[in-house]
């Protein structure tokens, strides 16, 4: 029998930060356009989240106290995951508050129960 530590926490915090419904798009990979390029692909889910502002502690885990980035600490059920070249998995995207948010670091992972990951919104490229 398994704890469900998200969830109990989840509940606990609720009150004061509800989670909100957030869509998540797991990159899959890529395809390689005509011009050679690639072409990320995803499969997509609804998840319930918790966002937070990043505490002092997670920036000096980042190391990204003077960057000018949009960045927010969230919790999700599941394992979730940054960009890393070397395993050829990642670059997750998150979608809530009329934004999408790359996953950029992994802050906690706890056996693919829950993860704790930075995001940072993306700008939408001009029309």
């Amino acid at each position: 029998m398994s704890l469900d530590i998200f969830g109990a926490a989840g509940n606990i915090c609720a009150p004061v930060n509800p989670h909100i419904t957030a869509t998540i798009r797991f990159s899959t990979g890529s395809t390689e356009n005509p011009d050679g390029s690639p072409n990320p692909t995803y499969s997509t889910a609804t998840v319930q989240i918790e966002v937070q502002a990043l505490s002092s502690q997670d920036l000096q885990q980042v190391e990204n106290i003077s960057q000018q980035a949009d960045m927010r600490a969230v919790y999700v059920r599941g394992a979730v995951n940054a960009l890393n070249r070397p395993l050829q998995i990642g670059g997750d995207i998150l979608t809530f508050y009329g934004s999408d948010w790359l996953v950029t670091q992994q802050l906690e992972d706890w056996g693919g129960e829950w993860s704790k990951v930075l995001v940072t919104r993306q700008t939408q490229p001009p029309s």
